[in-house]
C-alpha cells in the first residue's frame, strides 16, 4: 500500500514538473523574443560613437547584423533564453561574446567580453526602431 501512494505521488509530481515547464518564470516568452526584433543602438562606457546593429527574428532564429563598421564586424553563435541574449561578435576578426539581458522591450544591459584589447566591459543596448 505505501509503493503504491509513493508511487502515484511520484507521477503527480512529475506530472506537475512537466506541465510547469512552459509556464516557468524562466521560460522564454515569445513576446520577449519578438521585442528584440528591431535597430538596436550599442553603448560603451567612454565612447561617444555608437555602433547599431539590426535584430531579425524567424521563428525561433534570431539574427543580428551590423549596422555600423560593416566590414569590421561579423555576429556569430546567437542564443537568446530566459531573457538572456548570448553571442559573439566578430570584431576585426576577434571574438568579443556577449552576454546581454532583456530589461525591458527596449532595454539590453550586461557585458563584452574578449577581442583583441582583452574587453570586459559593461554595455547597454537601446532600441531605436
Amino acid at each position: 500500500m505505501m509503493r503504491r501512494v509513493w508511487l502515484i505521488g511520484l507521477t503527480l509530481a512529475l506530472a506537475v514538473v512537466v506541465g510547469c515547464a512552459s509556464t516557468s518564470p524562466f521560460a522564454t516568452k515569445k513576446s520577449d523574443l519578438k521585442s528584440l526584433a528591431g535597430v538596436w543602438e550599442e553603448e560603451w562606457p567612454g565612447q561617444t560613437e555608437k555602433d547599431k546593429y539590426r535584430i531579425d527574428i524567424d521563428g525561433q532564429t534570431i539574427t543580428i547584423t551590423p549596422l555600423t563598421r560593416t566590414e569590421e564586424q561579423a555576429v556569430k553563435s546567437t542564443v537568446f533564453q530566459h531573457k538572456r541574449l548570448l553571442f559573439t561578435l566578430l570584431l576585426d576578426g576577434s571574438p568579443v561574446d556577449y552576454d546581454l539581458v532583456l530589461i525591458h522591450a527596449k532595454l539590453l544591459t550586461g557585458r563584452a567580453k574578449g577581442g583583441a584589447r582583452n574587453f570586459d566591459e559593461p554595455v547597454r543596448w537601446y532600441k531605436t526602431q
